[in-house]
């Protein structure tokens, strides 16, 4: 008998998003390993020129104009003012979707981006198809285009969350809380005798990983160079995910305390079970594989929009410290190694907020509809 189809729809590859579609796949073949799952990347939608802009655009307002990007986001009025360009949209990629629709003939779609969400929920509308589509929100706060009355279902990481979709007018049972979904892998315990050798560490001194998205995102090098200031005996671990520069530049620089540098990995999950603290931008991915870890984090130099609600979020439910500016993230590591009470207190809160087995139940969704 064959299983189930599903279409799982994203944007761009090496993100969050696409992340989150991956874990949800894995625990789709995990409940039923005849499942035929289907992943669109929707910015493929787009024309390569049209990607190359847009992604340039991105990337030059987030590095150089992240006041511009922050009025953008989540702005009611810009929401309002671009409404019709979002139709228009919509409408033309919905062609591309249509045949994707006919070739893969889902049983029910998952989005974990809002975009591709949007020309689904549309498209459903406009043809009034009886199509099961869910919405996984990969952030702490949804943003104004995530809200359709097309979408069945949302998954959403928070009780916080879940209200903003009811004031929107979202039905409660439309709703379901049941956290970020992250890589099955993040639940398995790793001995980490094995993991302190495999990457070079001593298991007696803290081990800071430093992590700055897959892009490299961020002054790392400001950074490690304040942390490597620090007075304890303490070890970095830093992911500089593909920034080859930066890689380079860690491997050859002399330091006081040792450094492992690593380029984009899969052993995440290794290396968080070693880790005393992670020092990281707070992406959601990220801060749900932390929370799930019990792993303290010191955030910085969030993302203006999506990543800065992620941080007041977690500071706000004791699971996270905010350093103030790369100047002060020494200070703000040392408190912390300084403060065991501290530390164990967050790894409380962590361990209250988490939620290990999103993909899976949000698999199982996926499978009732």
């Amino acid at each position: 008998m064959a299983g189930r189809r599903v279409l799982l729809m994203h944007i761009t590859n090496s993100s969050g998003h696409h992340r989150a579609s991956l874990a949800i796949a894995r625990s789709l073949h995990e409940l039923d390993p005849s499942a035929s799952i289907a992943h669109v990347d929707a910015f493929h939608y787009a024309s390569p020129v049209t990607r190359w802009a847009i992604q340039r655009l991105y990337i030059s307002l987030i590095r150089h104009q992240p006041d511009v990007w922050e009025y953008l986001y989540d702005n009611p009025a810009v929401h309002r003012q671009v409404k019709l360009f979002r139709a228009l949209l919509h409408r033309y990629h919905a062609v591309k979707l249509e045949q994707t629709l006919d070739s893969v003939r889902p049983d029910a779609i998952a989005c974990t981006q809002a975009y591709p969400c949007g020309v689904v929920a549309d498209f459903k509308k406009r043809r009034r198809l009886r199509l099961p589509l869910i919405g996984v929100l990969t952030d702490y706060a949804p943003h104004l285009y995530w809200f359709h009355d097309a979408v069945d279902y949302y998954v959403v990481p928070s009780e916080q969350v879940k209200q903003r979709f009811v004031a929107r007018g979202i039905e409660a049972s439309r709703v379901k809380v049941l956290g970020i979904p992250i890589d099955p892998g993040f639940l398995q315990p790793h001995d980490p005798a094995a993991a302190a050798r495999q990457f070079g560490v001593e298991l007696g001194k803290p081990v800071i990983l430093i992590m700055g998205g897959s892009s490299g995102f961020g002054r790392l090098r400001d950074v490690l160079l304040h942390l490597d200031m620090l007075p304890h005996p303490c070890q970095f671990i830093v992911l500089t995910g593909l920034n080859g520069k930066l890689l380079v530049w860690t491997k050859t620089q002399r330091f006081r305390h040792r450094v492992v540098a690593l380029s984009y990995t899969p052993d995440v999950p290794r290396l968080m079970d070693i880790a005393t603290l992670l020092v990281s931008k707070p992406g959601g991915l990220t801060t749900s594989e932390a929370l799930t870890k019990r792993l303290p984090l010191v955030i910085l130099d969030p993302i203006p929009g999506q990543e800065a609600y992620n941080a007041r979020y977690l500071v706000s439910q004791g699971a996270a410290v905010w350093a103030g500016s790369y100047e002060t993230v020494r200070q703000t590591v040392r408190d912390l190694l300084d403060e065991p009470e501290q530390m164990a207190a967050i790894r409380r809160r962590c361990a209250e907020l988490a939620h290990p087995q999103a993909a899976r139940d949000t698999a199982q969704l996926l499978m009732e509809q």
